[in-house]
Order: C-alpha cells, then structure tokens, then sequence
C-alpha cells in the first residue's frame, strides 16, 4: 500500500471521528446534565415575595364585595391583581399600601390593562381609590393563615398577589415599597402571555 493511499485513508478515518464527534459530543453532554451526577437546575426559584405552596382562595375564608355577596372576582384568564390587605380600619396606612399599589400597576406599562388593584379590608367605608373593595369578615381565617405562611408575628398592611380566579399566589412583608411587586407581577405577566 503506498503512502498516498494510507493518508488518504488516514484523513477518511479522520473525518469520520470528527463528524461523529459534532453530532455525539452534544448528545453526551446533554445526557449527562438531563441524567447523570451533574445538576444544573437552580435549587430555588427566586421571587421578591413569599410564594404561598398552597394557593389560599380568598372566597373559601369568607371574603365579599362590597354588597355583601361571595366574591367573584371580575377578571378574565391571564390577569392578575395586586391586593392591598388592610386588616384594620383604613387609615394613613392603608392610602399609602394602594398609592403603592397603583404605582405597581401604572409601572407595569403596556401590561396595565392586565392588573386590577383591589383593597382587602373589613372596613366596608374604606375611603381608598380602589377598583374593587373587597370585605374581610372579622373571624375570616385567611389573616392567620398568612401569618402562619410568613412566620410574621403580626399583618397590618400588606401587598399581596392575586390570580384571576381569587387565590393568593404571592404576599409581600410589610415593608415591601413595591419594586419587588412590580418584578414578580412583571415575571408573572409574561409568562401567562406564552
């Protein structure tokens, strides 16, 4: 066999391991990150607020309207409300939580439409600009279920995150500004649009 014809067959067999290495290599590393000893999944997800493991549906603790009737919430698949849980009668405190949150939704921008404000409160004469008053009876059980969640001693006024269908999906520490509503509700907005 002369030389010419061993190189030839040399760069044959050459060329052949290099296309088998471009379409194996990927399978090889995919396969070792999808089943083998490395884990590339991020251990927790990260959100601004406390994300509630099991969503609590605010009509189940009692939660009305205005007129007294089992809230219903007004929105359609996709939208999201950012709640102002008052529990109290509504004072300074509770002006500033829906100026904070109307700053939410107005920051959100071409997503506005999408974010409905509503105050939770059981002061039915809330002095508040709200689109939605909702009343919290005096012996509803969600406030001490939220404690329970957040392991906060106690819940005056806070943020929370509500879904189309009336569950608590997230809920913000009292000393919450906003800026960590307006993340996760912007995260939330796009990945319903998908």
């Amino acid at each position: 066999m002369s030389t010419s014809a061993r190189n030839t067959k040399t760069s044959a067999r050459l060329t052949m391991l290099a296309l088998f290495a471009v379409f194996a290599a990927p399978l090889l590393i995919a396969s070792l990150f999808a089943l083998g000893p490395l884990d590339w999944r991020p251990s927790k997800t990260i959100n601004s607020g406390l994300l509630l493991e099991s969503p609590l549906l605010l009509k189940s603790f009692g939660v009305t309207d205005r007129s007294g009737k089992a809230l219903e919430v007004a929105a359609v698949a996709r939208d999201w409300f950012v709640v102002g849980l008052h529990n109290g009668a509504c004072m300074e405190s509770c002006l500033q939580l829906m100026e904070t949150a109307a700053r939410v939704q107005v920051a959100v921008g071409s997503d506005a439409f999408r974010v409905s404000l509503a105050l939770l409160s059981p002061d039915e004469n809330a002095p508040v600009p709200s689109e939605q008053t909702w009343i919290l009876p005096a012996d509803s059980k969600l406030v001490p279920e939220l404690l329970l969640a957040s392991g906060e001693a106690q819940l005056d006024s806070i943020l929370l995150i509500v879904d189309y269908r009336g569950h608590v999906v997230l809920m913000y520490p009292p000393t919450e500004e906003g800026l960590g509503v307006l993340e996760d509700l912007k995260w939330l907005l796009r990945s319903a649009a998908s």
